[in-house]
């Protein structure tokens, strides 16, 4: 009798194990959560920190973004895209000059494709097939013997994109005066539609920042640590 109840007692604790430890990392996870919120600023002091920083160092942090992002060697670990698309936001509260920004945007990312063309022209680019990019690379290289233009003026829609688009334009040797022009055009279009867009919607999501700010830069996070996995893992 002793066993059976030893027994009984056992399967009891095994059955439940799994939603005991389901409430206790929940519990945890909330915890955690009450935490953070408690010590971390509120929505309109961070929107205003945020605002602030723009406003004193806006144009370098958009010139350097962009660049960064444009570089194939670390654009999956740079949320250059997030950094620029702020420009824009702030631009419509006053803290940036858009024109200004967009000039500074394009260049930045004109300056990093340079840096991904030279790679693919002198043969670097088994450093980028190394990193998981053998086949886009490939894929991409049919393309720009197909069309350039197409190329360039859809695969420079992201900064992610149109790198990969310059250093198979570098493997393949193409004239650099011509991929000195389709990237700037290519860049300067794009670019400045996405600033546009942001322009126009900035007030929607100023609103939005000011009262979950805490909750988009949790999703800006997470979003920026999976791509990162992905660009890690993706291939495996």
């Amino acid at each position: 009798m002793a066993f059976l109840r030893e027994m009984c007692k056992n399967w009891r604790v095994s059955k439940f194990k799994p939603l005991i430890l389901s409430v206790i990392l929940i519990s945890f996870y909330i915890s955690f959560l009450i935490f953070v919120r408690r010590s971390f600023p509120t929505s309109e002091e961070l929107l205003s920190a945020v605002s602030s920083f723009y406003g004193s160092f806006g144009y370098e942090i958009i010139f350097l973004a962009s660049m960064l992002e444009a570089l194939i060697l670390i654009n999956l670990f740079v949320p250059g895209a997030v950094a620029v698309g702020l420009g824009a936001v702030f631009a419509r509260s006053g803290e940036l000059d858009l024109t200004v920004g967009i000039i500074l945007a394009v260049t930045g990312a004109l300056l990093g494709y340079l840096i991904d063309f030279a790679l693919g022209f002198f043969g670097f680019s088994e450093i980028v097939k190394s990193l998981g990019w053998e086949r886009g690379l490939e894929k991409v290289r049919v393309q720009l013997q197909s069309s350039s233009v197409r190329s360039f003026s859809l695969g420079f829609i992201h900064p992610n994109i149109g790198a990969l688009v310059a250093v198979a334009a570098g493997t393949l040797r193409m004239n650099f005066v011509k991929f000195l022009s389709l990237s700037a055009l290519s860049t300067l279009i794009w670019y400045s539609l996405w600033a546009i867009l942001g322009f126009a919607l900035g007030g929607i999501f100023l609103t939005i920042l000011t009262r979950y700010a805490f909750i988009i830069m949790l999703l800006v996070l997470s979003i920026w640590i999976l791509t990162i996995l992905y660009g890690r893992w993706g291939k495996r």
